[in-house]
C-alpha cells in the first residue's frame, strides 16, 4: 500500500507514540534542532532562460573589437524547445555563453568565464522566467577589470511593465547569496543537510541544485556535480516530487550530529566491546594497508583543484607585472630625485665657497698693483671703505648680506627635494615588499600545480584502492551501529537520539513506497530514452533508493559507473529527461526543465550518432511539451536541420558567436 502524507499534528503524534514520550517533548527536540515537517506534495515550476546580452571589448586577440550581443536578436526570448549555439570551428564563443548563464543563474561571478572572456565585458545580462514572472541578472564594470568586487550586480523581477530591484550592490558573494536565496524561496527548495564526522554538519543549497541543469560530458553522478553527502540522491528525491524529503534530510542530518556526539561517553555494554574491538581491528588493517600502498589519490578533488589554480594563475601572473612596473617605476623616480638634491648641494656649495673667497679678498691691502706694479695710495682703502667700492677696480662691492637669502632659498630647495626623496624610497621599499609578496604567491600557485600535475600522474593499484574503500565504508558501518548499541546516557543528547531516531524512521516510512513506484517509473523512462539516444543493448535499469543506478545491458548486470563516457553523457540526458517526463505524467515534481549541454559530441561520438542524439532529444522535448534544452556543439552537415533555424545561433567559417 502507496504511503501518504499525513499533517503535521499526526506525524508529531505517530512519532511521540514510537519513541515512548509526551508530544510536546517531540516537538521541543524537533525545534532544538530546527526540523521542519513538508508533508505536501509539491507544484513544479518552470525555468525558462529568455535571453542574454553583453556588451564590452576584446583585447588582445587577432579581433579586437567591440562586443555588443544580444540573443535572441531584438526583443525575442527563448521559449522551450531545443536550442543550439553552433559554429565552424572550435573557440568560437559557444562555452564562454553556457558558462556565463550557469554564472548568472547562480549569482557567481566570475565562475567559470574564463579571464580573458570576463575581463572584455562592461555588460552580462541575463533573462529567464519562472513560470510567467520574469527575472534579469545584469552585471556592470569596466573593461579589463577582473575583481567582481569592483562590478556592480543587479537583481530584478518584472511586475507588470515594471522591474523591482530585488538587489543592487557588488557581484561577488552577497550577490551570489542574494540570487540563491531567491532561486530557492520561488522553486520552493529546501536545503539538503548532512554531517559527516570527519567535517561536521554540512549545508548543500542552490549552488548544488544548479549543477544539475549543466552538463558539461560525462560525470560520476547521474544528477549534478556535488557527490558527497549524498547530494545526487537528494537531488533525484527533490527532482522526483517526493514529500517529507527536505524533512527527512534534516532529520538523518540531526541523529547522525547527535549519535557522534555521544560516541564520547563510555559504555560497559558487551556487544559494543565486542563491535569495538572488531573496528579497531579493521582501522589497523586499513592503517597497514594505507602504509604499504601509499597515499590514495583523490583525482576529482585534485582536478578540481587544478582548474582553480590554472585560473588563479593569470591574476597571479599580471599582479607580479604591475608590481614589477611599479618598482621600476618607483626606482626611476628615486633615482631622478637623489639626482635632482646631489646637483641641489653641489650649487649650495658653490655658492658657499665664492662668498667665503670674496669675504677673504676683500680684507686684503695690496701695497701695489697686480698689473702693473705701480703702488697703491694706502688712504684709497680707507676711502673704499668708507664708500662701499674696491679700492683696486673701483667696483661696488657686493655684501654678504645679499647673497644671504639666496642661500636660505637654496637650502629650503635641499630639505625639499630630500624629503622627497625619502618619500620615494619608502613608496619603492613597500613596492619591492609587494613584489616579493606577489612573486611568492604565483610560485607557490605554481608549485602546487606542478605537485598537483604528479599526483594526477601516480600510477595507483585499483585492487588496493578497492579494498581500501572497502575497509572504509566497513569502519563506518561498525561506528554507527557502536553509536546505536550503545546505553543512553542520562543526558539531553542521549535523549535527543532516541526522539531523532524515531524521527527520521517515521519519516521516511511516509515517502518510502511513493519513492519505489516513483522510482520504477523513472528507471522505466531512463531505459527507454537511453535506448532512443544510442545506448546499446540496455535491458532495463533499475534506481535504488540508495542512489544505486542498476543497468542491465547486453545480458550482464552493470552500473552508471561502468558506462563507457559516451553512454555516461547519453544516461545523465536521458535522466534529466525522463524526470520531467515523469512529472508531467504524474502531475507532481520539481524538475524545473531547463538543460544545457556543452559539446556533448565530444564523447566517442560520430557525426551521425550526434545528430541522431539531437533529433531524439528534439522528439522527447515536443512530446513532454515544456523542457528548453540548450546546446553548444561544432556544426556538422549532418547536424543541419535537426534544430529549428530560428532557434539556432551560427557562426560560420571564421567568425565568432559574439
Amino acid at each position: 500500500m502507496t504511503a501518504t502524507p499525513t499533517n503535521a499534528d499526526d506525524w508529531v503524534g505517530t512519532i511521540a507514540t514510537k519513541a515512548k514520550v509526551p508530544p510536546e517533548e517531540v516537538q521541543a527536540v524537533l525545534d532544538r534542532h530546527g526540523i521542519l515537517p513538508q508533508a505536501a506534495l509539491p507544484r513544479r515550476r518552470q525555468l525558462r532562460l529568455a535571453y542574454i546580452a553583453l556588451a564590452g571589448r576584446k583585447q588582445g586577440t587577432d579581433d579586437d573589437r567591440d562586443i555588443d550581443f544580444r540573443w535572441p536578436q531584438g526583443d525575442g526570448e527563448m521559449g522551450a524547445g531545443l536550442w543550439a549555439f553552433l559554429s565552424d570551428r572550435n573557440s568560437r564563443g559557444k562555452s564562454s555563453l553556457l558558462n556565463l548563464i550557469q554564472a548568472a543563474l547562480r549569482g557567481e561571478f566570475p565562475g567559470i568565464v574564463k579571464p580573458d572572456v570576463w575581463g572584455w565585458l562592461s555588460l552580462v545580462e541575463v533573462a529567464f522566467r519562472i513560470d510567467a514572472t520574469p527575472y534579469r541578472v545584469r552585471v556592470e564594470k569596466e573593461v579589463g577589470e577582473v575583481d567582481p568586487r569592483m562590478a556592480r550586480g543587479t537583481l530584478s523581477r518584472g511586475e507588470g511593465d515594471a522591474r523591482i530591484d530585488l538587489y543592487a550592490g557588488s557581484a561577488d558573494k552577497p550577490f551570489e547569496k542574494a540570487v540563491a536565496d531567491n532561486m530557492m524561496e520561488e522553486f520552493g527548495f529546501g536545503s539538503f543537510h548532512a554531517f559527516n564526522k570527519a567535517y561536521g554538519p554540512r549545508t548543500h543549497g542552490w549552488n548544488a541544485i544548479a549543477t544539475s541543469f549543466f552538463v558539461h560530458g560525462p560525470g560520476s553522478a547521474v544528477f549534478g556535480n556535488v557527490t558527497r553527502d549524498g547530494v545526487p540522491l537528494r537531488l533525484l528525491q527533490m527532482f522526483m516530487g517526493l514529500p517529507w524529503i527536505t524533512t527527512y534530510s534534516a532529520a538523518s542530518t540531526a541523529f547522525k550530529k547527535v549519535c557522534a556526539e555521544g560516541e564520547k561517553a563510555s559504555s560497559a555494554d558487551p556487544a559494543r566491546g565486542r563491535l569495538a574491538e572488531r573496528l579497531k581491528a579493521t582501522e589497523q588493517e586499513l592503517d597497514d594497508l594505507r602504509a604499504r600502498s601509499g597515499t590514495r589519490v583523490d583525482r576529482p578533488r585534485l582536478r578540481l583543484d587544478l582548474v582553480t589554480r590554472d585560473r588563479e594563475t593569470m591574476p597571479l601572473r599580471a599582479a607580479v607585472a604591475l608590481a614589477e612596473e611599479r618598482v621600476d617605476t618607483l626606482d626611476r623616480q628615486a633615482s631622478a630625485a637623489r639626482g635632482s638634491v646631489a646637483e641641489l648641494k653641489r650649487t649650495l656649495q658653490q655658492m658657499r665657497d665664492e662668498m667665503a673667497a670674496g669675504m677673504v679678498f676683500r680684507r686684503l691691502r695690496p701695497v701695489c698693483c697686480p698689473s702693473c706694479d705701480n703702488g697703491i695710495d694706502a688712504k684709497r682703502f680707507n676711502t673704499a671703505e668708507g664708500g662701499g667700492t674696491c679700492a683696486l677696480c673701483g667696483e661696488k662691492h657686493v655684501e654678504e648680506d645679499d647673497e644671504g637669502p639666496r642661500i636660505d632659498d637654496l637650502q629650503a630647495d635641499v630639505c625639499e627635494a630630500e624629503q622627497v626623496v625619502a618619500r620615494l624610497n619608502a613608496e619603492l621599499a613597500a613596492a619591492r615588499r609587494r613584489l616579493r609578496e606577489s612573486e611568492a604567491e604565483r610560485d607557490v600557485n605554481q608549485a602546487r600545480i606542478g605537485e598537483i600535475a604528479a599526483e594526477l600522474a601516480s600510477v595507483e593499484d585499483p585492487d588496493t584502492e578497492f579494498r581500501v574503500r572497502a575497509l572504509e565504508a566497513q569502519a563506518e558501518q561498525l561506528r554507527e551501529i557502536i553509536a546505536e548499541v550503545a546505553a543512553p546516557a542520562a543526558t539531553a543528547v542521549a535523549d535527543d537520539a532516541a526522539v531523532l531516531r524515531q524521527v527520521e524512521k517515521v519519516t521516511r516510512e511516509l515517502f518510502d513506497d511513493m519513492q519505489r513506484d516513483v522510482l520504477k517509473e523513472v528507471s522505466d523512462e531512463v531505459a527507454a530514452l537511453s535506448r532512443r539516444f544510442g545506448v546499446q543493448h540496455v535491458e532495463g535499469m533499475d534506481w535504488s533508493g540508495n542512489n544505486t543506478l542498476a543497468i542491465r545491458q547486453g545480458g550482464a548486470d552493470i552500473t552508471f559507473s561502468d558506462l563507457s563516457p559516451g553512454e555516461n553523457l547519453r544516461v545523465r540526458i536521458a535522466a534529466a529527461l525522463a524526470v520531467v517526463a515523469v512529472a508531467r505524467r504524474r502531475r507532481f515534481g520539481r524538475y524545473p526543465g531547463l538543460l544545457v549541454l556543452d559539446s556533448p559530441r565530444s564523447q566517442e561520438m560520430t557525426d551521425d550518432d550526434f545528430a541522431a542524439l539531437m533529433a531524439s532529444v528534439q522528439e522527447v522535448i515536443n512530446e513532454t511539451g515544456d523542457a528548453q534544452v540548450i546546446v553548444g556543439a561544432a556544426t556538422k552537415p549532418a547536424l543541419v536541420g535537426v534544430v529549428p533555424g530560428q532557434q539556432t545561433l551560427h557562426a560560420q567559417g571564421n567568425r565568432f558567436l559574439f
